[in-house]
């Protein structure tokens, strides 16, 4: 009796233990006991096709626990697939949203109000929090979406939509780099003398893209901007004189030749492949994208360089040209209201601005694709560099596709490392990657170059009447822009669409500074 007795106690002792070390042993750095998937939706860089089964994705797995299912629409028409999941509420657990879709959505009950779980996200607040600016981005004083930031690391460099150009082709005719834009009208009308086959300026993705990139080096604005030149107001753009004065310009390279005739309709493929083949004599565009093809084309031309070359002065004795922002404050993370796992995706999401989040999400695993060096800092494998050195012209993209990280991937808290040590590797020889890191470090402070300005948070009234103005405006707008720099119509007949989009205009600024001085207390 007392033997069976004995015998039971240590079999429920036995199934005791059975248990218990499945529940010791979980991992510190799980963020749930059982395994979990979240759902994340973001748009697919085309250049960066997004891998279901990275070692990231796996690192995450062991550390936290969690399954991250990414769903990745063409970025071409993440914009219209985004907007319908929204608006069906048919929405992924956490997606990556703009700063319109927030002030659209977030009072409409669609995204978890960030700022009444202050205390669950302690390392994303700690990084608002020491941004004042970053204010901008709130609904009504609160946070309901976190912003792409960037990790520091020492390999960072600034860029921008800058002034790219074939500074070979300069040497081989003897000319100045450009000092104003007139001079690089001169500049680019040598070489085309020259070189009829060539194109002059080109660009990517349509009128619109284009004219976000020229219109404030040469003046003015594209739609609603701030400029400091002219009081520290927010102005928009095609309602000035100062737009003429772009369209004006633009117009003159056209019938010249000097623009790319096919601005109005290029896509990514064909801008890139014009200045892959060497056709192309500069660009107002991302200078570490345009620098991707210097690489190849020097295999076959070893004189063929194209360079940021010093911001030109414009018709109105202004030289400027708008930084990239440090951070990617238009491209932000939301948790779906509709997610029934609310608390795990916020655990997840701070994670992701933690340090050991930031490494994992831009480097991947340690011991295997990085290591830590002397300083501290992430270091790529080497061997890994070489992998994926083969074709240098994306080269940067081919790396992070294999390992699944970096600003394209799901990474809130951008640590560009690996982008920036393979830039680095392909420049070759010690000698080269010193010079190359002595050309960029002298980008950001070039004179010209300006910091881009968070638009103001508006009042659900005013963002609900100026987003009625604004469709109204642009609709109105872009259906005579291409007219004009083509020549189908004459220049000063742009008084007519300013006579006729004036009072809107006037009211979308007066509504924007107004929230602007509200911001910043005045």
């Amino acid at each position: 009796m007392r033997m069976t007795k004995l015998l039971s106690m240590l079999l429920a002792l036995v199934m005791l233990l059975a248990v218990l070390p499945a529940t010791a042993e979980n991992p510190s750095t799980w963020l749930t006991d059982e395994l979990t998937t979240i759902t994340v939706m973001r748009g697919e860089n085309a250049l960066q096709p997004l891998k279901a089964d990275t070692i990231k994705l796996q690192t995450i797995k062991e550390l936290l626990n969690i399954e991250l299912v990414v769903e990745a629409p063409p970025s071409a028409n993440y914009n219209d697939t985004k907007t319908a999941r929204i608006n069906s509420n048919d929405m992924p657990d956490i997606m990556l949203v703009s700063t319109s879709d927030v002030r659209s959505f977030a009072r409409k009950g669609m995204f978890v109000n960030l700022s009444e779980y202050r205390d669950e996200l302690p390392h994303l607040f700690a990084l608002l929090d020491a941004d004042p600016s970053l204010s901008m981005l709130t609904v009504d004083g609160d946070f309901y979406s976190a912003p792409s930031l960037q990790r520091l690391n020492k390999f960072v460099r600034r860029s921008g939509n800058l002034f790219n150009f074939r500074t070979d082709l300069l040497a081989k005719y003897d000319l100045e780099a450009p000092k104003t834009f007139d001079d690089l009208y001169d500049a680019m009308l040598v070489i085309k003398q020259n070189e009829p086959e060539m194109v002059g300026l080109t660009c990517r993705s349509g009128t619109r893209k284009f004219m976000d990139r020229v219109s404030y080096p040469l003046g003015s604005g594209s739609s609603i901007y701030y400029d400091a030149d002219k009081g520290g107001v927010w102005l928009y753009g095609p309602a000035h004189e100062e737009f003429k004065g772009v369209l004006e310009y633009l117009n003159k390279l056209y019938e010249a030749d000097l623009l790319d005739h096919d601005y109005a309709t290029n896509t990514k493929d064909q801008w890139a492949q014009k200045l892959s083949n060497g056709t192309a004599m500069g660009t107002i565009d991302n200078d570490g994208v345009v620098r991707n093809y210097v690489a190849p084309l020097q295999q076959i031309d070893p004189s063929y360089n194209i360079e940021v070359l010093p911001v030109p002065e414009n018709a109105l004795g202004e030289k400027r040209i708008e930084l990239a922002s440090a951070d990617w404050t238009d491209q932000q993370w939301v948790i779906a209201t509709s997610s029934k796992k609310i608390e795990l995706c916020l655990k997840f999401l701070d994670w992701c601005y933690s340090e050991e989040g930031a490494i994992v999400n831009g480097y991947g695993k340690e011991g295997v694709t990085f290591y830590f060096d002397e300083n501290g800092d992430a270091i790529v494998m080497p061997e890994l560099l070489e992998e994926y050195s083969a074709n240098p012209a994306n080269a940067a993209y081919d790396i992070q596709i294999a390992l699944g990280v970096g600003l394209n991937d799901v990474s809130p808290y951008v640590d560009t490392g690996v982008q920036m040590q393979m830039e680095i590797y392909l420049k070759g020889d010690a000698e080269a990657q010193a010079a190359y890191l002595d050309m960029v470090s002298k980008i950001g402070p070039m004179e010209g170059n300006r910091e881009p300005v968070l638009a103001p948070p508006l009042s659900e009234a005013q963002t609900e009447r100026y987003t009625e103005l604004l469709l109204k405006v642009e609709n109105l707008v872009w259906q005579e822009v291409d007219k004009y720099i083509k020549g189908e119509e004459p220049i000063e007949n742009w008084d007519n669409v300013i006579a006729t989009i004036k009072a809107d205009a006037e009211e979308m600024e007066e509504i924007y500074n107004e929230a602007w001085n509200a911001a910043l207390g005045k």
